[in-house]
């Protein structure tokens, strides 16, 4: 598959697949930048960069003066 192929069964700009195989370290199979279809596997659920999201219902501790009373 070449960076295009990708990037539009992806729906992600080219640059994003570019930078997500550079990342990876994935060589190419030939000279015209043709990549096998374990890199675009591999590719596909990179997560993103930053900080994750917090989950959304995270259990809240138990305060200590609720512990006291019991």
């Amino acid at each position: 598959m070449t960076i295009s192929e990708m990037s539009e069964k992806l729906k992600l700009p080219r640059e994003t697949v570019m930078r997500r195989i550079l990342r990876g370290g994935y060589k190419p199979l030939t000279k015209d930048a043709v990549y096998s279809v374990e890199v675009f596997e591999a590719i596909r659920n990179v997560p993103g960069k930053g900080r994750p999201k917090k989950a959304t219902n995270p259990e809240k501790p138990v305060s200590k003066s609720k512990k006291a009373k019991k």
